[in-house]
């Protein structure tokens, strides 16, 4: 990883926006997209966060301690409606009914994005994520979002990512030692059992909100559907310990890394 050739061709591509917006979710890719991104311009770098009413707790914390630590402007926009009031008129979200994506982050970037000129939207996607990524652009126009998008750190690899904290000495969200992940949205369509087990146990009472809103559904909806099977939030709830031994942690969102 070349980073002064990265610095320079932000340099390029960058300098004419008005507006420098980094997607900083509060996950350690996008700290490093903000920093390297505010690094280069000073004054027209701002951060957003999409609210997706279901972050994991501390999450929106780190995110305004961060930029303020940063000297960043920080905008906060979400959706219009609550995620469990969602869920009570939609269903929970699954793989093959995905309105997660829309409700509670797409509709209110494109909100957000609509009355702007000259907008740059920085992410925090690396080409080395997986195979959807490795055939990402660094820069592109978003046709669903209707802005531009560009991946500054597109040729990190993870190891890059930690060595960069490293050096800079950035506070990497603690939540990562408790979750494995600083999630920003709890949405269970890319959720394991296992996942949800570990949220029992760490935050008992965000946990609830879940288990009451399957409660309110009716007895035989479950909020998870996982390898064509029903998980419920309740059976969960009683013995988390078994869904961690029995499923595997998934760590990324697939669908909503690819977002911007």
């Amino acid at each position: 990883m070349d980073l002064q050739k990265i610095i320079e061709e932000a340099k390029k591509d960058l300098q004419n926006f008005k507006e420098i917006y980094v997607m900083f979710s509060g996950g350690k890719d996008s700290l490093v997209a903000l920093h390297l991104t505010k690094s280069i311009f000073p004054e027209k770098t701002k951060a957003l966060f999409i609210n997706t009413g279901i972050p994991t707790p501390g999450v929106i914390d780190y995110v305004k301690e961060t930029c303020k630590e940063l000297g960043v402007e920080l905008t906060i926009i979400g959706p219009k409606y609550d995620y469990f009031e969602l869920v009570k008129r939609i269903g929970f979200p699954t793989i093959t009914r995905r309105w997660c994506k829309y409700y509670l982050k797409l509709k209110p970037l494109k909100d957000f994005v609509k009355d702007k000129n000259d907008i740059v939207l920085v992410t925090g996607v690396r080409k080395d994520e997986s195979w959807v990524k490795s055939r990402t652009q660094k820069i592109y126009y978003n046709k669903q979002i209707k802005a531009m998008s560009y991946a500054i750190i597109h040729d990190f690899t993870e190891q890059d990512v930690e060595e960069y904290i490293k050096t800079h000495g950035l506070k990497k969200n603690p939540l990562y030692d408790i979750y494995g992940k600083a999630y920003e949205c709890w949405c269970s369509a890319f959720k394991s059992p296992a996942d949800f087990a570990v949220l029992a146990l760490k935050n008992p009472e965000f946990f609830q909100k879940f288990v009451d809103i399957e409660a309110e559904l009716g007895g035989n909806i479950s909020g998870l559907f996982y390898n064509h099977q029903k998980i419920f939030f309740r059976d969960i709830q009683k013995d988390p310990n078994y869904y961690l031994q029995k499923f595997k942690r998934t760590y990324k969102c697939p669908l909503c890394r690819t977002l911007v």
